[in-house]
């Protein structure tokens, strides 16, 4: 059982996996990389299209890929606020980073807060994993298994810098 939840939630990770990707491109606020966002409309058909290509290829019904779809939607809607904390945090952060003193406490505290914000974000992304898996069929899963090899592990390489 504990194997079957593991690999839905890779394979649910495939499906929303476009849904909080992170662009390369500057964040609205800065000059680094908007971490948890989908750059506009261009994130946006990415992730459309990523749904749209899992959903063939596991055989999602129309209703099923209308679940997904507000799944996703909803949970997006849920973070909205979630990210622009990050975002706030992040350039508290940097704004640290380049006091003329360090204040290691403060700086402390806006990590903290950073992993904080980062760890609901990882609920949300599970959450959504957990609604998509529960809505796929035994067969659906299997099919998953087969599309995605990492799961047990296999495949998997960890990269070093």
């Amino acid at each position: 059982m504990k194997r079957q939840i593991i690999i839905g939630a890779l394979v649910v990770a495939t499906l929303t996996g476009g849904a909080w990707s992170v662009q390369a491109g500057p964040g609205p606020d800065d000059d680094g990389p908007a971490l948890h966002e989908v750059g506009g409309e261009h994130g946006k058909m990415d992730s459309e299209r990523h749904v749209a290509r899992l959903a063939k290829k596991l055989k999602l019904t129309d209703a099923q890929e209308e679940q997904v779809q507000a799944f996703l939607k909803g949970e997006k809607e849920r973070v909205a606020p979630l990210r622009e904390k990050l975002r706030e945090n992040r350039k508290q952060l940097r704004q640290a980073a380049e006091a003329d003193t360090f204040d290691e406490a403060a700086v402390k505290t806006l990590a903290t807060n950073q992993a904080n914000l980062q760890a609901e974000l990882i609920v949300s992304h599970l959450r959504v994993q957990s609604q998509i898996h529960a809505i796929l069929t035994p067969e659906q899963r299997e099919l998953a298994k087969k599309l995605h090899p990492m799961e047990r592990g296999k495949g998997h390489r960890r990269h070093r810098a």
